[in-house]
């Protein structure tokens, strides 16, 4: 905007100087205000072409012949001077790339011929500077002088476009990496919180283990221990040493209720659900069965989870052994009141039939009616399919009781 100001503003003062050099506005100062305008308008929308700057060259020969157009030569060389500063970088960068691989010998006189107009403006103010004398001369050497610093002010205009157009483009880029580097960087602390939270889950997980596998067994060691003691004492009549054995008993006995419900919770809160579908689906293929494991759930309750594992495991372990099918697929869906999954095989050409599979399917049906869901199995399409859904309104409710209890306890 400020360059074509530039040139709006040096059309308008050689307008007026033309108008009171002529003493009024002629038709031949009109005709000259509308050349002036029509090469710079082409100059513009050409640009960066080397042909862009021809216009105003012609309009600069033709005030050879019309004195009066002498006072747009300013403009003229305004916008000669912003097609070299955008000629010149564009046949630098291109031309020169060009000339290395084939000919470098042709890109100077090209470059000569396509910045030749440019300098079209000079020729009637020599012209006027030798032919005339007095006060013509004087308006001659003076709009030789303002020509070449209109010149040298597009030139530093279409260099200050150039540099700002290469901020922008610096500035563009360094957004992209910024925005990339965010991208990094949410995407490794997502992989960060996911690698602690597993971490937590895997502790809790030995944990509960080391509890249940050695604190429980001396729990129950000793519970034996105290049982044989109190038949003992039993037998001998000795009911003093009876009851303490009993108290005895029964105070291990709440401790390792204590100690069942801790594991219990603890494998509950170590429970990681894609994991453990993973693990079974990797488990009982053997891999002998290509399973494709598509889950739409990211959490579930501990016991829900344990289900739906066990029976994916009992499914493609009944499809390993009973059928020669290839593959499987185990579908796992998030919806707003079930869980529901499918496990799909291909079948292949021996597929059994439902009795030969044995105590597996009463299993997986009494598994899923222990939570109030459905388990169904058969034959589907060329293979075998098994149908578990199970609801969500009792874990609902176990988490809205639970809610109201911690707000008791907090009043």
């Amino acid at each position: 905007m400020g360059r074509i100001a530039g040139w709006l503003v040096l059309l308008g003062l050689g307008t007026l100087c033309g108008s009171w050099y002529g003493s009024g506005v002629s038709a031949t100062l009109i005709a000259g205000l509308l050349a002036s305008l029509a090469a710079g308008a082409l100059c513009e929308w050409l640009l960066p072409a080397p042909g862009s700057m021809w216009g105003g060259a012609l309009v600069s020969l033709l005030t050879t012949f019309m004195p009066v157009w002498l006072f747009f030569l300013p403009a003229l060389a305004f916008e000669a001077g912003v097609g070299l500063g955008s000629i010149v970088p564009a046949t630098g960068s291109a031309g020169t790339k060009g000339t290395q691989t084939k000919d470098p010998g042709l890109a100077r006189p090209r470059l000569i011929l396509a910045l030749l107009p440019a300098f079209f403006w000079l020729i009637p103010t020599m012209v006027d500077l030798i032919l005339f004398t007095g006060l013509a001369q004087r308006y001659a050497l003076l709009a030789l002088l303002i020509s070449a610093l209109a010149q040298a002010g597009g030139l530093a205009c279409a260099h200050l476009a150039v540099a700002k157009g290469r901020v922008w483009q610096i500035e563009d880029t360094e957004r992209y990496r910024i925005r990339q580097l965010h991208g990094r960087i949410n995407d490794m602390d997502e992989e960060r919180a996911q690698a602690t939270r597993m971490a937590h889950l895997s502790e809790r997980t030995r944990i509960a283990r080391d509890i249940h596998d050695n604190v429980g067994h001396l729990l129950t060691r000793a519970i034996m221990q105290i049982q044989a003691g109190r038949v003992v004492a039993q037998s001998r009549g000795d009911q003093s040493t009876e009851q303490i054995l009993d108290d005895a008993g029964k105070t291990l006995d709440e401790a390792m209720t204590t100690i069942r419900r801790s594991v219990h919770d603890l494998e509950d809160e170590g429970t990681d659900f894609a994991s453990q579908m993973e693990d079974a689906s990797s488990e009982a293929s053997m891999g002998r069965l290509k399973v494709d494991l598509n889950n739409g759930i990211e959490t579930a309750p501990a016991p829900v989870c344990r289900c739906l594992a066990t029976i994916v495991r009992e499914a493609l372990t009944n499809t390993v052994r009973h059928s020669s099918a290839r593959s499987a697929q185990v579908i796992l869906r998030d919806l707003p009141a079930f869980w529901q999954m499918v496990v799909q095989d291909d079948g292949g050409s021996q597929q059994s039939q439902p009795d030969s599979r044995g105590m597996g399917l009463a299993d997986m049906e009494a598994r899923a009616r222990a939570l109030g869901g459905t388990a169904n199995s058969g034959p589907n399409r060329q293979g075998w399919k098994v149908f578990v859904s199970l609801p969500k309104e009792p874990w609902s409710d176990h988490s809205a009781a639970e809610h109201g209890e911690d707000r008791k306890v907090m009043a």
